[in-house]
């Protein structure tokens, strides 16, 4: 799992228990940057905020309300279920558990035997990452921050989740009751493949785009990736050769003649079996990371100062607005900011798409960044 193209990150939450403990809600808080942005997302009260700002100046600052939480809140129907079992392995070697108390728990689609350590935490592997859990001395506080829209707070997306005795326990770092304990099923032995990827088919040459937010540009394809790639070709199988094409996704736009026919190039450059004249691609793993987001029009409102003027202003502080070119180009189709020659655009690009196409699929979400196939 990567967030902001990071794989190692802290999460900083408080389970706040209902007086008849039986129910938890989490406040929390992560903290991530990217480039000369940092994101810090918070959940207090079950809205979820973010507070974007610049790594050197995080007194202008935007905070915006999301509709849907990261991933983790899913951990409390996890514990719930949780399963006990007697050992675990990944890739054929056994883990080591020394309190004794291993359980087998569900977490975003993945598997991980979760280790419990009494007051001293716990540990969760998986085939592909790790949960390591550890308990504070001192309560943190969780506050909602000020919307810079002026709105009072963010609209609830999280409410308490009922939570049962041994769950309550991991979550707090307490013994887990004795009779729960023994009240709890044992699996058999439990065994997770290792996060190692083979390739299932012929091995073909790749070329990886790295999408929006790129201004720096380099004629020839590259053997190393920008920074938004991470180390992703080290961990792609089925790839014979491996090249990185860097274009500047900032001032131009994807209906951009010339960035179109560098895109084509590339791409048509990495196969013999490709055909230049007939510009025929064959043979060829090409692996993209999204050219923008669903926020253009968002992001249009907040610079003509739509949503507030104090908003438009931090975001200008934070180089968001006004909108570069290439963000101007991925407003929805149809909608107020699209103008008829892009809605044209998106219609021959669609049918370009249906009609030279022919196999495409989406990463999985148990490989993250770690396995392309």
């Amino acid at each position: 799992m990567a967030i902001h193209s990071q794989s190692e990150f802290d999460v900083f939450a408080k389970p706040v228990v209902s007086n008849d403990m039986s129910k938890v809600l989490y406040d929390g808080y992560a903290t991530f940057v990217e480039d000369d942005i940092q994101f810090k997302y918070i959940l207090s009260g079950g809205a979820f905020y973010v507070v974007e700002s610049l790594v050197n100046d995080s007194s202008k600052h935007a905070v915006r309300c999301l509709s849907a939480v990261m991933p983790f809140d899913s951990i409390l129907p996890a514990l719930n279920a949780a399963t006990r079992i007697p050992s675990v392995s990944i890739g054929g070697e056994v883990v080591e558990c020394s309190s004794g108390d291993l359980f087998k728990i569900s977490f975003g689609g993945a598997s991980f035997a979760l280790c419990a350590s009494g007051n001293d935490g716990f540990t969760a592997p998986s085939s592909d990452m790790i949960i390591d859990v550890e308990y504070l001395d001192i309560p943190m506080g969780v506050k909602a921050p000020a919307l810079s829209d002026k709105s009072a707070s963010c609209s609830t997306v999280e409410t308490a989740t009922s939570v049962t005795p041994a769950a309550l326990a991991r979550l707090t770092g307490d013994t887990i009751p004795a009779s729960t304990s023994r009240n709890l099923k044992t699996a058999e032995h439990m065994a997770l493949e290792s996060s190692t990827c083979e390739c299932k088919s012929t091995p073909r040459p790749c070329i990886f785009f790295h999408g929006i937010a790129n201004s720096e540009e380099k004629q020839e394809l590259q053997d190393k990736p920008c920074a938004r790639m991470g180390s992703i070709g080290d961990h792609a199988p089925c790839c014979s050769t491996v090249k990185y094409a860097w274009v500047n996704t900032m001032d131009y736009s994807w209906t951009n003649d010339t960035i179109q026919e560098k895109f084509c190039s590339y791409v048509l450059s990495m196969s013999d079996t490709s055909d230049q004249d007939s510009t025929t691609i064959d043979d060829t793993i090409i692996v993209t990371h999204p050219m923008g987001s669903m926020t253009a029009d968002y992001a249009q409102d907040v610079c003509n100062s739509e949503v507030g003027v104090v908003l438009a202003d931090v975001m200008g502080v934070i180089g968001q607005c006004p909108l570069v070119r290439s963000r101007q180009s991925l407003v929805y189709e149809g909608e107020k900011y699209a103008s008829s020659a892009l809605n044209a655009a998106y219609k021959s690009i669609q049918e370009a798409y249906r009609g030279n196409v022919t196999a495409v699929m989406s990463m999985s979400p148990q490989c993250t960044n770690d396995c392309f196939f």
